[in-house]
């Protein structure tokens, strides 16, 4: 059996000049991993003036590395992060949906594809103008491949009086992220499972791979474990407790968990041949989407990938399933990407384009 390694590396970070880290190889040898990360992570810790790590590896399936560092919150008498620390995923989360979203497609095809209208299933009524007819051409596909032709999220999207929600492009015809367009998806979903989101994901997604530490809504077993998020001067701010899923990012999880679940995404996939990693959208000339995840072409093996950012957490995954390799960071800091960006760099072994990605640079 091919080695399959994952690394999960969950990290709470504030921000400070980084000290020169040396090349890694681009293959990772199991036996490697625990003295390579055992000089690392503390590197970065102290760099970045990181409170706390926590880290899974897994080889050939089987974890071989559970690990936490440091501590929750900035400042003394935090707890200690480990490897059951829970971390706000953000739209790590949208990976997560996708899976449950082509789990549902290949058991129930005469219920949802691709390429059906979602206004053939009569969401609830949302914010969207029912009587733009663009919103009768919005697929599944659109969604997953972020070509909805919808924003990421309205102006003023809450409040008594919310904007409606506008196209800034025609459905289909060019890429642009969107959380909305998730949340359309969510509502489509819910009405053909007749489940909410976080019950429908429980039992298709979070359940059967084992993270049975993941929710998508505030779990009371959270309570004594979480990391708190850091604004950009690493100061603490209020930790949100989801009570209702958003497809977009409500998902809160362990790094542990995440690389449970990538392991999944490195093998079949969710319909069994793994076709959902397939490039899509287009970005540029070598970075897309997926049906679920970012892509980036690479000639010793094509990467997927995400980001994550919701107030105070940053995140990052991305693996390659022709090499067997995946990787995740998730972050407590609002500079939590000048964490997560070189670890990635670690652990893929060579230089990755999407690091630079536009939307990775705000």
């Amino acid at each position: 059996m091919r080695a399959l390694v994952v690394i999960a590396v969950a990290l709470v970070a504030a921000c400070s000049p980084p000290s020169e880290l040396p090349p890694m190889s681009d293959s990772l040898a199991a036996a490697d991993l625990e003295a390579d990360l055992a000089s690392l992570v503390p590197l970065l810790l102290s760099d970045y003036n990181v409170p706390g790590a926590s880290v899974a590896v897994l080889v050939d399936g089987e974890v071989v590395l559970a690990r936490g560092y440091g501590q929750r919150q900035a400042g003394g008498g935090s707890m200690p992060v480990d490897e059951n620390t829970v971390f706000q995923a953000a739209s790590l989360s949208k990976p997560v949906v996708a899976f449950g979203v082509h789990r549902l497609m290949a058991e129930r095809p005469t219920a949802l594809s691709l390429d059906q209208p979602l206004m053939a299933h009569r969401p609830p009524p949302g914010p969207y103008d029912e009587d733009d007819p663009r919103f009768g051409e919005v697929t599944p596909r659109h969604v997953l491949s972020h070509s909805t032709g919808l924003p990421n999220w309205r102006p003023n999207d809450s409040g008594p009086n919310p904007e409606p929600l506008k196209f800034r492009r025609d459905p289909g015809t060019d890429f642009g992220y969107s959380g909305e367009g998730y949340l359309y998806l969510q509502r489509v979903v819910e009405r053909i499972t007749g489940e909410t989101l976080d019950r429908y994901l429980r039992r298709t997604v979070l359940d059967p791979v084992g993270m049975a530490d993941s929710s998508f809504l505030w779990e009371a077993s959270f309570d004594d474990r979480y990391a708190s998020p850091h604004d950009k001067k690493g100061r603490p701010r209020e930790k949100y407790r989801p009570r209702q899923a958003s497809a977009a990012g409500t998902l809160h999880t362990t790094a542990v968990d995440y690389a449970r679940f990538l392991q999944a995404v490195l093998g079949d996939g969710p319909d069994g041949t793994g076709a959902w990693l397939a490039k899509e959208s287009t970005i540029d000339s070598s970075l897309g989407w997926a049906l679920g995840v970012g892509y980036e072409a690479k000639a010793q093996g094509d990467v997927f990938w995400q980001w994550g950012d919701d107030g105070g957490f940053k995140a990052l995954m991305a693996g390659s399933r022709e090499r067997g390799v995946a990787v995740v960071v998730l972050t407590n800091s609002d500079r939590g990407l000048n964490v997560a960006r070189p670890v990635v760099e670690r652990v893929l072994g060579s230089e990755l384009q999407f690091l630079d990605y536009r939307m990775l640079n705000y």
